[in-house]
C-alpha cells in the first residue's frame, strides 16, 4: 500500500486564463517553482512529488506520516508560490486502486490509516542516449523517449504510475507484487535497463533503484535489470 496525497490546484484554468495571452511564459516559471517547493518539502519526510501534469500532481510518502502535520506544512509553504488556493486529496491503497481513484473518493481530513507495505520504483533508462543524441540530434531522440513514455503508460495505465523525468529517465511506480509485470513491459523495448527498487519509504525506492541502475552501469550491462531491496 502506498499513502498518497493527490495535489489539486483549484481553478487552475481559469488562473491561466486570467493571465492575457502572453502568458505562457509565466505559466511554465509558476510550475516549475510551485514543483521545486513541492519536492523540497516533500523530501523532508521520505517522500517523492511526481509532476504529472502540473495542475494536479501526486505525492507519495512513508505509510505512517503525520498527515494532518504534512498538509498543513505543504499549504503554508505553497502561500507563496501557488497561483491558487490547493486542495490536498489523501488515499490509502494500492497503487493500481489510486490509479482508478476519482477525486470524490479521497479524503480531504486526515482520517486515512496505511499498512506497512513496501513500494516499488522502476527506472527505465536508454542505452547509448547520449551518443544518440549526438548523431541522430537532440530533438530526434527527445521524440523517441517520448513514444517509449506513451508505449509504456498505455500498457502500464492500470498497473503503474508511469512518469517522464527528463533525458532518457522514466520512472514506473508500482505495488511490488507488480514488478514482474511492469519488468515485462519496460524490458519490451530495445536497448533499455532498469533499476528496481523496493521499500516503505518512496524516497529510499527511488534511491535504490538508481542504485540498481549504477550497478547495472558499473558491470557492463551485463543484466537487463537488477532488483535492489530496503533492509528493514
Amino acid at each position: 500500500m502506498v499513502l498518497a496525497v493527490f495535489v489539486e490546484f483549484v481553478g487552475y484554468r481559469e488562473w491561466t486564463e486570467s493571465l492575457g495571452k502572453d502568458r505562457e511564459w509565466f505559466i511554465q516559471l509558476t510550475q516549475s517553482k510551485v514543483y521545486q517547493v513541492i519536492q523540497s518539502y516533500t523530501s523532508g519526510y521520505g517522500g517523492m512529488a511526481l509532476p504529472l501534469r502540473y495542475d494536479y500532481q501526486v505525492i507519495l510518502l512513508p505509510y505512517d506520516t503525520r498527515v494532518s502535520e504534512f498538509s498543513e506544512g505543504l499549504r503554508k509553504v505553497l502561500q507563496s508560490y501557488s497561483p491558487t488556493p490547493v486542495n490536498a486529496l489523501v488515499a490509502c491503497g494500492k497503487v493500481k486502486e489510486l490509479l482508478k481513484m476519482g477525486l470524490g473518493r479521497g479524503e480531504r481530513g486526515e482520517g486515512v490509516n496505511c499498512l506497512p507495505e513496501s513500494l516499488a520504483v522502476a527506472h527505465a533508462d536508454l542505452n547509448d542516449f547520449t551518443a544518440r543524441t549526438k548523431s541522430l540530434g537532440i530533438y530526434r531522440t527527445y521524440s523517441e523517449v517520448l513514444n517509449v513514455v506513451a508505449h509504456y503508460a498505455n500498457e502500464l495505465r492500470d498497473v503503474a504510475i508511469v512518469q517522464y523525468l527528463g533525458g532518457d529517465n522514466i520512472v514506473s511506480v508500482c505495488d511490488e507484487e507488480d514488478v514482474s509485470k511492469v519488468l515485462e513491459v519496460l524490458g519490451s523495448v530495445n536497448s533499455i535497463k532498469v533499476g528496481v527498487g523496493i521499500s516503505r519509504i518512496p524516497r529510499k525506492a527511488f534511491m535504490l533503484a538508481a542504485e540498481a541502475l549504477d550497478t547495472i552501469r558499473e558491470k557492463g550491462r551485463v543484466s537487463k535489470y537488477l532488483i535492489l531491496r530496503d533492509e528493514f
